[in-house]
């Protein structure tokens, strides 16, 4: 399994990036991807004023939060619990 490389480093400014500097928020990532669901599935490109539609001026934003999300969870160590306990070892499986 590889490593988090900035664990490595003896620098303050790249502490965030260190495995547990986070808290991952596994609720609020899927509320992020069903979004972009939303967007992907939506006819109008946000366009028409749909109140439920998202326009597609939010999506750079929407992108990021995902990123963003899914990084505090592999930092935080939630994705190593949340592997162990399917008791899958996804590293054997590429």
């Amino acid at each position: 399994m590889k490593t988090n490389p900035a664990d490595g480093l003896k620098d303050t400014m790249w502490r965030f990036l260190m495995t547990g500097n986070q808290k991952g928020n596994p609720q609020l990532l899927k509320e992020y991807v069903y979004d972009l669901i939303q967007m992907a599935t939506q006819k109008t490109a946000g366009q028409r004023g749909n109140k439920k539609d998202i326009s597609y001026r939010e999506l750079e934003a929407l992108e990021w939060s995902i990123v963003i999300e899914a990084t505090c969870l592999v930092l935080s160590g939630q994705i190593d619990k949340l592997i162990e306990d399917k008791g899958e070892n996804n590293d054997q499986n590429r």
